[in-house]
């Protein structure tokens, strides 16, 4: 047991240790992710991080070993402390020692004398055996092991909850740059087969070309198409149908080649210029997309913005420029880097912002061709079949006669997918067969709810659906008249209905502000930060929990990092100018929780009143009744809120 558990201290000195190991936690953090966004080399970045790591833990020893997965074998990368001309050389099967042992486990291994344990093993050259307490800490990236960032220390120690928490989230902001560097050392052995990809590439484009010349038909000619069903995911709901109208982008990366240049310079200008236009465009486009649909986040739009001045990207492009390529060239190789990159990842929502990348790749390939942004009429109800579709293309595509969208690619998360739900357009995605099954001018009926796609469909089929449209537009209308009424259980009690948001921290204030005017005046519960370790995202590894629904959660990690628990206090206070606000504490056990809550809030009312910032100083207080002590102290607790919530649990 630590020194400092057996001391007797006050609540308040406590409460203060605890915030100081947060504040100094959140300083090792930006410490570390600022050395992992200043440096492109991974050895230089991962000595780094073991030296900042070593100095401010106080510990002799920092290490980082990396997993061969193939192999099951974990090598030294980066070490302070132990003989520096063994990184690279000092491996060990993860069925080895304590470090593999983290492996093994996916959790932290601590020993207050390490050379005591059965699983100790003892690497001579490295000058290890003078040290005793040993902890190692799994360095896991999307559920997969990648490492393991270990600490040592000359005296015989127990490590804190606190140091755990500390080198889990290190390893966690670690195994993302682990992670991004294999990528591109993947992407650098993958030259050969990049050639021969290009080669398939021109064949097909080859065999596209051809295709479009047999497929294409003046409008109202014989078609005699064979009629076919295809399925997909279905990514908005509702019913179309149309004419299928194949998309075509104007210009292609697929066309470009390896193109040398005679004048860097001359070349970079052009990239820069394109650079300019496409941020010129996109302004146009968020201007165009305010308009049609007001309430749709306009983010998105600025994202594609600080994609064309990410210097990583641009610094990327302007090198292989100076290699001698072509802008055209130079673009599409590193625009291949970033999309295989994303194509590996495992997760779907990520993978669906290739979309984004390509949307904004092609914008700078058409300045650079100078072709201009096609607008894309459609004269008569259409459906609209594409490989795939950009955020871009469906801002351009006139709406008015637009009655379905069909994609080969993509996912339900896509820009294009949630974009096209606002707009109310029926939506299927990752359709296999789309290309070569549907043709220009087939009739085609869309089933967004089901993810199905009838082509030239027959009579019968066409009657079933027009009536299945009819009983979803009369549903539809049934919900319209219902959503104004008051929401009253069959005995008269009025139920008050809530939504959940969760906000990253420098949008909070604004987003706050969106909710609290569409409100219109009525009331806004705001909840504080809800997490724990069932529910932790992303940001935050923290350590697995027998009982995760009552252990270091909610409240007590807010109370526990308050300068994280001000930020959004603050966005709250202040939004809370523009309507009716109310603060929800959540997981409150304790009278001491509630209060000190509300400590912290009222020091935060003290910051902005400081700083001149505009706040409502008399928002409501309350909290969440969701576990057995709040309910058996309701009686103490009634005082100090004004009012309750109570939680489904």
């Amino acid at each position: 047991m630590d020194a400092e558990t057996r001391k007797p201290a006050g609540s308040t000195r406590r409460r203060a240790s605890k915030a100081g190991r947060r504040s100094h936690g959140f300083t090792v953090l930006e410490d570390i992710g600022a050395l992992t966004a200043r440096s492109e080399d991974l050895q230089e970045t991962l000595q780094r991080v073991v030296e900042v790591v070593a100095e401010r833990a106080s510990t002799d020893v920092c290490s980082l070993y990396i997993l061969d997965s193939r192999a099951q074998r974990l090598t030294l990368w980066a070490t302070t402390g132990l003989e520096r001309s063994t990184v690279g050389k000092v491996t060990m099967s993860v069925e080895e020692g304590l470090t593999g042992m983290a492996i093994e486990k996916l959790e932290p291994v601590m020993a207050v004398d390490a050379a005591t344990h059965p699983r100790y093993k003892f690497f001579p050259e490295t000058g290890e055996e003078r040290y005793h307490s040993f902890l190692g800490v799994p360095i896991v990236e999307r559920g997969t092991p990648i490492g393991v960032l270990v600490v040592q220390t000359l005296r015989r120690r127990r490590f804190s909850t606190h140091e755990i928490r500390l080198l889990r989230a290190i390893a966690a902001q670690v195994g993302g740059i682990i992670m991004q560097a294999r990528l591109l050392e993947d992407l650098k052995t993958k030259e050969k087969e990049r050639r021969e990809y290009r080669r398939r590439m021109v064949t097909a484009i080859k065999r596209l070309q051809a295709y479009e010349k047999t497929s294409a038909r003046p409008t109202g000619a014989p078609r005699g198409r064979a009629r076919a069903r295809l399925n997909g995911l279905a990514a908005a709901p509702g019913f179309g149908r149309g004419q299928a109208h194949l998309l075509q982008p104007p210009v292609s990366f697929s066309l470009i080649d390896e193109t040398r240049a005679e004048d860097p310079a001359e070349e970079r200008r052009r990239f820069r210029r394109a650079l300019a236009e496409s941020a010129t465009e996109l302004g146009r486009l968020k201007q165009r997309l305010s308009a049609r649909l007001p309430e749709f986040d306009p983010a998105v739009i600025e994202t594609h913005r600080l994609m064309l001045e990410d210097q990583g990207f641009i610094g990327k492009v302007e090198s292989a420029i100076d290699h001698g390529l072509s802008a055209e060239a130079a673009l599409k190789r590193v625009v291949d880097e970033y999309l295989a990159e994303f194509a590996r990842m495992s997760d779907g929502y990520l993978r669906d912002r290739a979309v984004d990348l390509k949307d904004v790749g092609i914008r700078i390939l058409r300045n650079l061709a100078g072709v201009e942004e096609p607008e894309r009429p459609l004269a008569k109800d259409s459906v609209l079949v594409a490989d795939e579709l950009t955020l871009s293309d469906l801002v351009l595509i006139e709406h008015q006669h637009l009655q379905g969208i069909v994609l080969a690619t993509g996912g339900v998360t896509s820009h294009a997918s949630i974009l096209a739900k606002s707009f109310e357009i029926p939506t299927v995605v990752g359709v296999e067969h789309l290309t070569e099954t549907v043709h220009e001018h087939d009739e085609l009926l869309v089933d967004g709810n089901s993810g199905v796609i009838y082509v030239n469909p027959g009579p019968d089929v066409a009657r079933e659906y027009e009536r299945l449209e009819r009983d979803y537009r009369a549903f539809n209308r049934e919900l319209e008249t219902l959503k104004t009424l008051p929401a009253e259980t069959p005995d008269g009690r009025r139920v008050a209905l809530y939504a959940n948001i969760g906000l990253i921290a420098d949008l909070q204030f604004q987003l706050y502000a969106r909710v609290v005017r569409g409100m219109e005046g009525r009331p806004v519960t705001i909840r504080t930060l809800d997490v724990g370790a069932d529910k932790y995202p992303g940001y935050m590894r923290l350590p697995r929990e027998d009982n995760p629904f009552l252990g270091w959660r909610s409240i007590r990690i807010s109370l526990e990092m308050p300068d994280f628990f001000k930020v959004q206090l603050r966005a709250i206070l202040r939004a809370a100018t523009l309507g009716r606000v109310r603060v929800l504490f959540p997981m409150i056990s304790s009278v001491e929780d509630i209060r000190r809550a509300k400590e912290l809030l009222e020091e935060t009312k003290t910051e902005l009143r400081h700083e001149g910032s505009n706040f409502d100083p008399s928002v409501q207080v309350g909290m969440m009744v969701e576990v057995p002590s709040a309910v058996m102290l309701a009686h103490q607790l009634i005082r100090e809120v004004d009012f309750f919530s109570i939680g489904t649990n």
